[in-house]
């Protein structure tokens, strides 16, 4: 069966826009999703089904803050792969249009005020007020944080440094709008089946990770501003990891950090990236169920921690990161 690139861009007023090449980046770690696209320098208008003879600057069309949406494909059966808005047009040739995701929103939005042991859903909810953004609230934890000084910051600012506080454990990634937030993956989106030799064209950055090379108890310890440490303990063997914060001292959200550390050190399992082809569509916060015939052991469920996808006239690849084994 033969397959046909097919893809579909709408920028601002402008409906299927076709690119040169298309890059896309997207991880649980990174609540900043990213997007290229090249285009040639002049241009044509199609409008009401006429072919507009007049050539257009390419660059003059586009503005920075213009919605786009990319969706990619084989045989016209398309899937939404980014949704954002331009943030730098680089006037190079081709002509690349930078782009963000939904975290643009909250880049520009100017926040103000104090909140003392605020939840961590009220918090966001306070940030993300006024925008498109949706959250994903059934997976934020029950997470007090003892002080947050708004003012003088920006939403983003303020995720940021939520990362800091929780020892990059709390995370923070969109999906289209929608934002998710959370210590641990609770809520697979979907499972994506790779098998080795079929629909893998790149398995070589596969490794082992194993748990009993990484026996460790955790400690979160919470400061108050008398002294007074409050401390939460997860596992009782193997080397003594110790974290401390003076932002968080209910023991519960501790506990919740602590456990977080730990699962993340003794995990077993593959952890880094295969290179498939464009579909199946796959990403991160997916399960990726990899099949492999020649090594059985590297078989498995994985939590994808990453997708980076490349479309171009020349093919449509998916490089997929792989985490934690389920």
């Amino acid at each position: 069966m033969a397959f046909a690139l097919n893809s579909k861009v709408d920028i601002g007023i402008y409906s299927d826009v076709k690119p040169h090449e298309v890059w896309i980046s997207k991880s649980i770690f990174e609540y900043v999703d990213k997007a290229k696209l090249k285009y040639p320098i002049t241009a044509r208008i199609i409008r009401a089904g006429n072919v507009i003879t007049e050539s257009v600057a390419t660059a003059k069309v586009f503005n920075e803050g213009d919605k786009v949406t990319v969706q990619l494909g084989y045989n016209g059966s398309l899937k939404t792969e980014f949704e954002g808005f331009i943030s730098r047009l680089n006037f190079t040739t081709p002509l690349e249009v930078e782009c963000e995701g939904y975290s643009y929103q909250l880049r520009f939005k100017n926040v103000s005020g104090t909140m003392v042991k605020v939840q961590l859903v009220e918090l966001l909810r306070s940030i993300t007020a006024g925008t498109d953004i949706v959250l994903d609230e059934k997976n934020i934890p029950g997470f007090i944080i003892d002080k947050v000084i708004l003012t003088g910051k920006t939403a983003l600012d303020v995720l940021e440094e939520i990362k800091k506080t929780s020892g990059q454990l709390i995370k923070f990634f969109f999906t289209g709008k929608t934002l998710w937030a959370g210590l641990q993956y609770l809520d697979y989106k979907g499972t994506v089946k790779y098998k080795m030799g079929w629909n893998v064209i790149k398995d070589g950055n596969l490794k082992l990770h194993q748990a009993q090379h990484e026996q460790t108890t955790v400690n979160w310890i919470g400061e108050m501003k008398d002294g007074t440490k409050v401390t939460a303990t997860t596992g009782n063997k193997g080397t003594v990891k110790i974290k401390s914060t003076h932002a968080i001292t209910d023991k519960n959200s501790l506990q919740q950090l602590s456990d977080a550390e730990h699962r993340k050190l003794s995990y077993d399992g593959y952890e880094g990236k295969i290179t498939a082809f464009g579909l199946p569509y796959c990403e991160p916060g997916d399960v990726a169920e990899i099949i492999d015939e020649k090594y059985p052991e590297r078989g498995g469920r994985y939590i994808v921690q990453s997708t980076e996808v490349k479309y171009s006239m020349g093919g449509f690849r998916r490089t997929v990161g792989i985490g934690e084994k389920l």
